[in-house]
């Protein structure tokens, strides 16, 4: 009883367990699903505000796209750039129209440059940073528009230092592209006005570098390592001016089911917009510090229904410990006469079970000692011929003897040996045949339990005229079983297949074996006269016969049965398509005994 009760505590004890086990995981999932949801309500926000960035950026963007392109065909910029070039003073006149149209567009800078990058006027032309007499040729904007396309990079500026976006369009005259026009945007107020929101976002180009950033610290930054040409590249352009473009403490990670990043050790939900036609990359970050707050309190809630549910369950625990002890001492009883009983019903198996092996084993004799009856015909007149072979060649070598010639008298001695050879085969092979199966199981070359079967149906398949085809497996395959129980089932089936094609002129008989998932498939097949539906349903019936005039008992089959089955195999029966029966048997494999 001391025992039952302490049974009972650690059942109690291993239920609250469970229970607290259960009730912390299921808290960890919901906390987790909260993180998610509020992970990806906030990715949606995300999404909304990249629309929202994207379309004020390229609408700042796109604002001055036109004034490249019309200043291109102003007459006075054309007559600069063909014939006025060395003319300081047209030079002035052009860039004080481009000052006045500078100031009305509210652009940072608009200048020209002739075909050789050479800046001839610049709305800056009385700064002390002025763009006349500088040469560009190297930046990609006046690349692209000598080339006939519009330009567009940004880069900080070389001589005022401040950072901008070139939008650039070719000159045309008759002789060609003769110039270049070239408006510079400032980016700054945009800048300002996300820095303001108090929001994370920022620009990278395709080389990873931090352009524009609501953070003035991520600025010229890079989020991967760039590799020394693509440095060597934005050197040559000078794009950067003297930044060292180092690498931000940038990482990815998940968290919440979701991809996060981490930078200078602060953890964001990053959003990516994709600018196609500048390739650029617009990120929006959340710190995760909203999600992990959710986090929190979803725990907290978990944790207090906890505790509350178990105070609860204790109370109730006390009063009901008197009835639950009570009713688990009746149960016990009634388990133990339970038990009792099924101890009774296993022994009682065990009896039955060795009984029924007893009995089949006794058919598996009686089926073997039946056909070897049947065989005892065939296999007299198989010795009959050796013998009377033997009696010729024992004469020849009397006579042989008698003439000294003894060279041939060793030929017809080693032939005599051959015929005694081959008579103690087949009686080796009855023998082996008659006796008992083994109890235990041990690993069988299926071959050669084929093979040995073979041989001893051989003279029925001789005075038959019987053709047998044998595929054997590419290489040696195992089966878990007996070889006696093996070969009284190949020998059951080759002996009805024989039967089978009885009155069949050209009689075939093929037996496939091969390896098919981990199982060896053994296929007998003949062209005799078939099996109907009626025969393929009661085949392995004890005493179930197709035979006429009592040939057969009707239990080869059942015993074939019952072999394979009791080895873990299949047996299956069906008809070919051309004619006659087939036998499939699949056996699990087994591994190649070791030495």
């Amino acid at each position: 009883m001391l025992n039952k009760n302490r049974d009972v505590s650690k059942k109690i004890l291993y239920g609250w367990l469970l229970f607290l086990t259960l009730g912390i995981v299921l808290t960890w999932l919901t906390s987790h699903w909260v993180g998610v949801s509020t992970a990806l309500e906030l990715r949606q926000v995300a999404k909304e505000r990249l629309s929202l960035y994207q379309g004020t950026l390229t609408g700042a963007l796109e604002k001055y796209r036109y004034l490249p392109f019309v200043l291109s065909g102003n007459e006075d910029i054309k007559q600069l750039l063909t014939t006025s070039r060395s003319d300081p003073y047209f030079s002035n006149t052009v860039s004080r129209s481009l000052s006045a149209t500078n100031n009305k567009a509210e652009s940072n800078v608009l200048y020209v440059m002739d075909n050789k990058g050479n800046t001839l006027a610049s709305s800056n032309w009385k700064d002390i940073n002025s763009f006349v007499g500088h040469n560009y040729s190297f930046r990609p904007y006046f690349l692209d528009a000598m080339q006939g396309k519009e330009g567009r990079f940004f880069a900080i500026g070389i001589a005022s230092g401040i950072p901008g976006f070139y939008m650039s369009h070719p000159v045309y005259e008759k002789e060609g592209i003769v110039g270049v026009v070239i408006v510079k945007v400032n980016l700054a107020p945009l800048q300002r006005q996300w820095r303001d929101g108090g929001e994370t976002v920022f620009i990278s180009d395709e080389n990873s570098v931090i352009f524009l950033s609501s953070r003035d610290d991520w600025l010229y930054k890079t989020l991967n390592p760039i590799t020394s040409e693509r440095m060597k590249q934005i050197k040559s352009v000078r794009q950067y001016g003297n930044s060292s473009l180092e690498q931000l403490t940038y990482k990815s990670a998940k968290f919440a089911g979701e991809k996060i990043i981490e930078i200078n050790k602060r953890k964001y939900l990053e959003t990516t917009w994709i600018i196609t036609n500048q390739r650029w990359n617009l990120h929006y970050l959340f710190p995760v510090d909203l999600i992990k707050e959710r986090q929190r309190t979803t725990i907290a809630i978990g944790s207090v229904l906890l505790i509350t549910i178990f105070v609860a369950a204790l109370f109730i625990r006390e009063r009901r410990q008197k009835q639950i002890s009570s009713r688990r001492a009746l149960e016990s009883e009634k388990i133990q006469a339970i038990n009792q009983q099924l101890e009774v019903e296993i022994v009682e198996r065990r009896r039955t079970e060795k009984e029924l092996r007893s009995a089949q084993d006794g058919l598996v004799q009686a089926g073997k000692l039946a056909a070897l009856g049947q065989m005892s015909a065939a296999i007299a007149h198989e010795i009959n011929q050796p013998i009377a072979a033997m009696r010729t060649f024992v004469a020849s070598a009397r006579l042989l003897l008698q003439k000294g010639k003894i060279e041939e008298l060793d030929i017809s001695l080693q032939n005599v040996t051959s015929l005694t050879e081959r008579m103690g085969a087949i009686t080796g092979q009855l023998k082996t045949f008659a006796r008992k199966a083994p109890s235990k199981l041990e690993h069988v070359e299926i071959m050669q339990a084929i093979s040995r079967a073979i041989a001893l149906v051989q003279p029925l398949l001789d005075s038959g005229n019987v053709v047998l085809t044998i595929m054997p497996p590419k290489h040696l395959l195992f089966v878990e079983g007996d070889e006696v129980r093996l070969e009284q089932v190949f020998i059951n089936l080759l002996r009805n297949a024989i039967d089978a094609m009885e009155h069949i002129d050209k009689k075939r008989l093929e037996i496939f074996v091969e390896e098919k998932d981990s199982n060896v498939v053994i296929r007998v097949r003949d062209n005799g006269t078939g099996l109907n539906d009626t025969v393929i349903n009661q085949l392995y019936d004890p005493f179930f016969t197709t035979k006429i005039n009592n040939e057969g008992l009707g239990l080869g089959l059942s015993i074939t049965y019952g072999i394979v089955k009791d080895l873990t195999g299949h047996i299956e029966a069906t008809n070919n398509a051309v004619g006659g029966a087939e036998f499939l048997i699949t056996f699990p494999s087994s591994n190649k005994p070791t030495d």
